[in-house]
């Protein structure tokens, strides 16, 4: 029995080896081919059943996954069955995203920042866009996980390819040793940034920065993340993490220009 998911009913991946090796390098180029095709084409197919609606989606080898409300971009090669399943697990991301998100406000995002918030910024040394873009990061970090745990638990079938989606993305070994090394540990905001874009690895290690354990608490404790039914809910959540993390960090001093 194959350990992955889409094989029990997409088979393109399973070329007879015998046959394979009779085939000239044409044949096994058309092959290929056939076989990226067919691939590219389920893939698409599981963001229109995750929206219901006929949504254009592109494919390159690298980069970022995404969504504009309209289309999908998914990035990641497509060779072997592992890559597909993790392909399936990001396109039903971006699709759930599409299905889930409100589009409308994060357009206006920098607009619904409370003042306050920019004020906090600035005390640390973030600019009003430096605090727009970090709001925006852990904004985005909490609906991923809203909206990924809704389709999880709503669609039981879909389990799988999350699970190969999250396994290479966040719980990969690459990652583990990130997490229990000391890097990352400075009192900044790449530090974390990092460590609390991997809080669902199981090595996390909540003590190597000041409120990081707090931070948790605030997305997770109770299931609070699972019972989030809005990005707006999910941009509150992102406003409290973003207030512990502007706590902990080194205030600065302005001189009469204004500069650091």
């Amino acid at each position: 029995m194959s350990k992955y998911n889409s094989s029990f009913w997409y088979n393109d991946f399973e070329t007879d080896d015998i046959i394979v090796d009779q085939l000239s390098d044409n044949e096994r180029k058309s092959l290929d081919l056939y076989k990226l095709a067919s691939s590219k084409r389920a893939i698409s197919n599981f963001v229109n059943i995750v929206t219901n609606e006929s949504i254009p989606v592109k494919f390159k080898e690298r980069g970022d996954s995404y969504t504009d409300g309209k289309s999908v971009v998914i990035g990641s090669k497509i060779e072997q069955p592992k890559d597909f399943d993790v392909a399936v697990g990001l396109a039903l991301h971006e699709g759930s995203h599409i299905k889930l998100s409100n589009f409308d406000f994060l357009k206006q995002l920098e607009t619904s920042i409370p003042e306050e918030v920019y004020l906090d910024g600035e005390k640390v040394g973030f600019g009003r866009y430096d605090v727009r873009d970090h709001v925006k990061n852990l904004l985005n970090y909490v609906e991923d996980r809203r909206i990924d745990w809704y389709v999880y638990s709503s669609s039981p079938g879909y389990k799988g390819y999350y699970q190969s989606m999250y396994d290479k993305y966040f719980h990969s070994k690459v990652i583990d040793k990130g997490i229990k090394s000391d890097e990352y540990t400075s009192l900044d905001w790449d530090s974390y940034i990092f460590r609390i874009l991997n809080l669902t690895n199981v090595n996390r290690r909540l003590d190597v920065l000041p409120g990081l354990n707090d931070i948790y608490k605030i997305i997770f404790n109770n299931g609070r993340v699972k019972k989030l039914t809005s990005t707006e809910d999910a941009f509150q959540v992102a406003l409290e993490v973003f207030k512990v993390i502007t706590t902990n960090l080194p205030e600065v001093t302005y001189d009469e220009n204004g500069n650091v």
